[in-house]
């Protein structure tokens, strides 16, 4: 997301935050998973009508304007915690109006993890994540069943619940269903370890996903974490995956920016220097 893309999904975040904080008294907190539901289903709406999302991020109409027109369109729909946060959103300005989608699908998967800390399990569901998008990664025939757009839902969940039911968290379940019901991306492998990295968000860590061709010692990992905290000028939390096709060295990914230090890439290098 560009600038005023980042800075809408930042305020709307904030009222997400704020209505499903649970201050000290409260006995019957935000139904945080009620919230999720709403969010995603407003984002599957915008996705499948695009004049809808055109109107609700008109540049040209006053923040009001669009806000009275959430509340006319959805406000039957929605819980009041849910519309309040739609509507946020809407008077935000977007850099492009398929990013107020892209959004309230992001802040649907936050609305789920604040239930996971509640219970304190943000960092049980966020390894859950990682480590069910890497299976994904190293089993095609499982990955497709849960992509096949021809599926219906309903098969999918059950497949899902079969495989992590009893194993994971209950938040870990809700999150691989939503990715696996994901129309906008797809990729479940992908949203999985997109979700994983919004857990670490949470919990004020940024993600290297750090690829090695051998399993690595705690104390290599501790010492490799501090070099790439080093390195990028920040604190990271490494999930390290096992990668044999990369022969020997480590491949570091932090969002977008990867630092390729395998053998496998000096080696193709090396090649394409005897080509020259």
């Amino acid at each position: 997301m560009e600038g005023a893309s980042r800075h809408g999904l930042a305020t709307a975040r904030a009222t997400l935050d704020e209505a499903t904080a649970t201050p000290l008294g409260v006995v019957t907190p935000v139904d945080a998973s009620r919230v999720a539901d709403d969010l995603r289903a407003v984002a599957d709406l915008l996705h499948r009508e695009p004049t809808v999302r055109r109107a609700l991020t008109d540049p040209g109409a006053p923040p009001a304007v669009r806000t009275e027109l959430a509340a006319r369109l959805l406000g039957r729909q929605l819980d009041a915690v849910s519309l309040r946060i739609v509507q946020t959103a809407v008077s935000a300005r977007w850099s492009r109006p398929v990013d107020l989608q892209y959004a309230l699908l992001e802040l649907s998967v936050e609305a789920l993890l604040v239930e996971a800390e509640r219970d304190r399990a943000l960092e049980e569901v966020e390894d859950e994540l990682f480590r069910f998008a890497r299976i994904l990664g190293q089993n095609p025939q499982l990955a497709l069943a849960l992509t096949d757009p021809a599926a219906p839902a309903s098969v999918k969940n059950a497949l899902l619940a079969r495989l992590l039911s009893g194993r994971a968290h209950p938040v870990t379940l809700r999150l691989a269903q939503q990715a696996a019901a994901d129309r906008i991306h797809g990729d479940v492998e992908r949203r999985l370890s997109d979700f994983s990295r919004i857990a670490a968000a949470r919990r004020g860590r940024v993600v290297a996903i750090v690829r090695t061709a051998v399993p690595l010692t705690d104390e290599v990992i501790a010492r490799l974490g501090v070099a790439i905290s080093r390195y990028f000028g920040r604190q990271i939390q490494l999930q390290v995956d096992l990668d044999p096709d990369l022969l020997g060295g480590v491949v570091v990914k932090v969002g977008d920016e990867v630092v390729d230090g395998s053998v496998l890439r000096r080696l193709a290098a090396a090649r394409r220097a005897l080509l020259r």
